[in-house]
């Protein structure tokens, strides 16, 4: 299940960055970005080892098709599902061991539905104990469906990039690099990420 998120909500946020002399003149000249919240713990794990080192085109047809497999999709109707048939879908079959390795820890670790009472240090470590979870998958899971505020994923092709052009570099910083450049938006990396995103990837971009 999915809430749409209006991030004019964050009236802080979007004043603290407006003032930001790096991103104040992009947030000023381009439309509030606009994101949904995958309530779904499970469903939103998946959609992000989905879009791992995809484009976003690529990867929303490839999750759109995986979807249509599913009435209900939840770990042991996955599990249960044949490779062949989830191949179909555009999936690798690495990325189906994933997702298969993804619903065995569903099915027999109770952790995930803890996650609200956590950091989101500790959400990351515990995600990333599972086979093909990677940082980013976690960082993703942390901004689209915890919903927290200060996350910077520093190894994001796009996020890297649009630093690259609001920090006029000469070439793409390193993942220690972006993350040292996103502290001056703490604790609001999220927002930022989210404009920055934006910035590289056109003013219709849209999560």
């Amino acid at each position: 299940m999915k809430k749409e998120i209006d991030v004019l909500d964050f009236k802080e946020a979007i004043i603290f960055l407006k003032n930001d002399a790096i991103l104040g003149s992009y947030i000023k000249s381009i439309s509030v970005p606009k994101y949904s919240i995958e309530t779904d713990y499970f469903s939103s794990l998946c959609k992000y080892i989905i879009y791992q080192q995809l484009s976003v085109q690529s990867a929303a047809k490839t999750h759109a098709r995986f979807l249509l497999l599913f009435d209900s999709l939840n770990p042991i109707r996955l599990l249960k599902t044949d490779e062949e048939i989830l191949k179909q879908t555009g999936l690798s079959y690495r990325k189906i061991e994933y997702l298969k390795e993804l619903s065995k820890s569903f099915i027999n670790n109770d952790n995930f539905q803890k996650f609200s009472k956590k950091t989101n240090d500790q959400i990351i470590q515990i995600l990333t104990s599972v086979k093909g979870i990677g940082s980013w998958t976690a960082e993703m899971f942390l901004i689209f469906t915890m919903q927290r505020m200060d996350v910077f994923s520093s190894k994001d092709i796009g996020l890297l990039n649009a630093l690259k052009i609001v920090f006029d570099l000469d070439s793409r910083p390193s993942f220690l690099d972006a993350e040292l450049l996103s502290e001056r938006w703490m604790p609001y990396r999220t927002i930022a990420s989210l404009y920055l995103w934006k910035i590289i990837e056109g003013e219709d971009f849209d999560w």
